[in-house]
């Protein structure tokens, strides 16, 4: 069950991405930089936290709050 949940998150958030112009092989690497970007400051806003990821080379819109709960909801266990 919570397998199936983790897949409909990740589903989800896969078509988020595509949507926002990000291929399929930039996905996995997207997510990883988001969570370091978090876990180095944890408590950053939005604007913060998309300014962090355009200097490592992401555009500034890559994400939303609504990508950074499904990002945290696949990755906050692993």
């Amino acid at each position: 069950m919570i397998t199936e949940n983790i897949e409909k998150i990740r589903t989800t958030l896969d078509g988020r991405l595509a949507a926002k112009g990000l291929e399929k092989n930039e996905t996995g690497l997207f997510i990883k930089d988001v969570v370091r970007v978090m876990a180095g400051s944890p408590r950053s806003n939005l604007a913060t936290i998309n300014g962090q990821l355009q200097l490592l080379g992401w555009r500034d819109d890559c994400t939303d709050y609504g990508t950074i709960q499904l990002i945290l909801a696949c990755y906050q266990d692993s």
